[in-house]
């Protein structure tokens, strides 16, 4: 299923994090890398007029610049070029494949169309961590490429920088949240998909939510006290054994490791807990893709868990007609 894993970067080191985890899985699934960079034109005209605007105060309005957006543009492109194929070495050194791709235009649509155009089957990228508020209003390119596509995307927040080698032999562990939606479980094919190419655990984990009294401004539940027996969690985590055993098996009969993981609480929280338990963990999750203003105010559990886990999470969105 992922042999073609694009991995945008846009020149920061920041964005170069994700390189130890898209490198590691590219190596265990025999995948191939390819770099892509977009210089992001909007930016550049604008910053040229301004730059230009502002010389013209200075030295009188006879001064003209011979630089238009184009040479910086052309530029910024074979920059860019220079310093993926550098990143492409390394990586190629490591023994992946891996090529370049260099564009101009809106970073989020050029990612979208080369993902589409190339039949792309990973997208591998690291997204800055923003406020709840910030990403409604505005989002990030991360965000964009995630509601634009129905590619997978693995997607990082920064914390400590993975060197390219770090992850070479892939995860340690898989988890995959199911919340017993059909939805949720289009994460388990490339969840097992990964745990049998890198020899991984597989944990198939389901939150059972307490009921709680209301929703905070930044989508925090809260009042759910310490009430769990007057609501049938006992039958409620049994009936969760039962349906998590099902993929257990499955897993098992296919010789990987795997195992079952109930929790009660907020879902995203018991699910960032998890991923934090053991270091070289990533998240196998579908995403329920709600949108617009609803998503803004409420959030999905795969939205939280990406916002909030110092782990890679792979989210698989739904098909997009």
């Amino acid at each position: 299923m992922f042999k073609k894993i694009l991995v945008p970067l846009d020149g920061s080191q920041h964005s170069r994090s994700i390189l130890g985890w898209a490198t590691g899985l590219a190596g265990v699934l025999e995948a191939e890398i390819i770099l892509l960079s977009v210089i992001d034109t909007e930016e550049i005209e604008i910053l040229e007029a301004t730059t230009r605007d502002l010389h013209r105060s200075k030295a009188g309005a006879t001064t003209s610049t011979t630089r238009t957006p184009s040479d910086v543009i052309g530029d910024a492109l074979s920059q860019a070029e220079k310093d993926l194929q550098e990143v492409a070495d390394r990586i190629t050194a490591a023994g992946v494949i891996a090529s370049i791709r260099v564009g101009a235009g809106s970073p989020a649509e050029v990612i979208v169309s080369e993902a589409h155009s190339r039949e792309i089957d990973l997208i591998a990228m690291a997204t800055r961590r923003e406020s709840a508020l910030a990403r409604g209003v505005l989002g990030s390119v991360t965000d964009r490429v995630l509601h634009s596509t129905s590619t997978p995307i693995l997607i990082l927040y920064p914390g400590e920088i993975h060197k390219i080698d770090d992850t070479s032999d892939g995860p340690a562990r898989v988890i995959v949240p199911l919340d017993g939606s059909i939805l949720s479980e289009t994460a388990v094919g490339p969840a097992l998909e990964i745990a049998e190419a890198a020899n991984s655990e597989v944990v198939f984990t389901e939150v059972i939510r307490l009921p709680f009294f209301g929703v905070g401004v930044a989508g925090i539940e809260y009042g759910a006290g310490d009430y769990a027996g007057d609501f049938g969690i006992d039958s409620l985590k049994e009936e969760t054994s039962k349906y998590l055993q099902g993929f257990v098996s499955t897993a098992e009969a296919a010789g990987l490791k795997a195992s079952a993981n109930i929790r009660t609480g907020s879902p995203s929280q018991q699910i960032v807990d998890a991923a934090a338990e053991i270091e070289n963990t990533i998240v196998v999750m579908s995403s329920h893709g709600a949108g617009g203003l609803k998503r803004w105010v409420v959030g999905s559990v795969a939205d939280k868990v990406i916002r909030s886990a110092r782990r890679p999470v792979l989210v698989i969105p739904p098909i997009i007609g």
